[in-house]
């Protein structure tokens, strides 16, 4: 796979995946760069068998300082000249994101901003070092949420405390989203990559069938009642029990060594 990008960097690490938003200059904010980078990248990424979990963080200062406000603006300006209704806004690139099979961990080592709040939550861990904060401050530019946010923000703090945070737009330190379970741990800065290293090598190290399967599960379940989430579940454990890695873990397990997982 290409790694031949201007505005976001890729690395990888044997079965471990590093993808930066890398456009320190403004606070990699969002916009056709990333956006486009991303659009092209994201789908192919998902075809990657071999990858078992990515690791998601922004180059310089920032994690994402969200949407390009001169773009905003032209986009203001275009509808003015249009006399109407514009075509309806892209959400797709939190779309790609949320496609992919793998479980992804934001390193939000600084400010994650608007969009950038909205796409570590598309994220399924979220870390956070000692400089990050969080910012639903779509009222402040005259926007209501997007990518998803309006449905993944409470169901990760709660209604009540997601109501605050969007309608009063005000920013939430990394000690604050701690505490309210916007993230699952805070680190001195120095020491986020190597917490996301650490839990996404925890992660490689079990099964990629039963990993996949437990994200697709998880996420299944935000949406639907007790019982189709029961449903699912069947379905999934049946799908790992007939699976080449569960019969691995077990004779692994009973003959007390490593196991080695194949994926199938």
């Amino acid at each position: 796979m290409t790694t031949e990008y201007q505005y976001i960097k890729w690395e990888r690490e044997g079965n471990i995946g590093i993808l930066k938003f890398n456009r320190p200059e403004t606070m990699n904010a969002l916009g056709p760069e990333i956006n486009g980078d991303m659009a092209d990248f994201l789908p192919r990424l998902a075809q990657d068998e071999d990858l078992r979990v990515m690791i998601l963080t922004g180059e310089g200062r920032a994690f994402c300082a969200g949407g390009n406000l001169d773009v905003f603006m032209g986009r203001s300006k275009m509808h003015r000249e249009m006399g109407g209704a514009m075509p309806l806004y892209n959400n797709d690139m939190v779309r790609h994101f949320l496609k992919l099979p793998f479980p992804i961990i934001a390193a939000v080592n600084g400010p994650a901003i608007g969009g950038g709040i909205t796409l570590s939550l598309a994220a399924d861990l979220r870390i956070a070092s000692e400089q990050a904060s969080f910012g639903a401050v779509f009222t402040r530019v005259g926007l209501s949420p997007e990518y998803g946010s309006s449905f993944l923000l409470s169901r990760t703090v709660g209604l009540t405390r997601a109501s605050e945070m969007v309608l009063t737009a005000r920013i939430v330190d990394a000690a604050e989203a701690l505490s309210i379970g916007l993230v699952s741990h805070v680190v001195p800065g120095d020491q986020l990559m190597d917490l996301a290293r650490k839990l996404a090598g925890q992660i490689a190290s079990l099964s990629p069938v039963a990993v996949r399967m437990a994200k697709r599960t998880l996420r299944n379940g935000m949406s639907c009642t007790l019982d189709q989430a029961i449903d699912y579940e069947e379905l999934a454990e049946t799908h790992c029990f007939s699976s080449l890695d569960h019969e691995e873990a077990v004779k692994a397990f009973v003959e007390k060594r490593k196991p080695n997982f194949v994926g199938r």
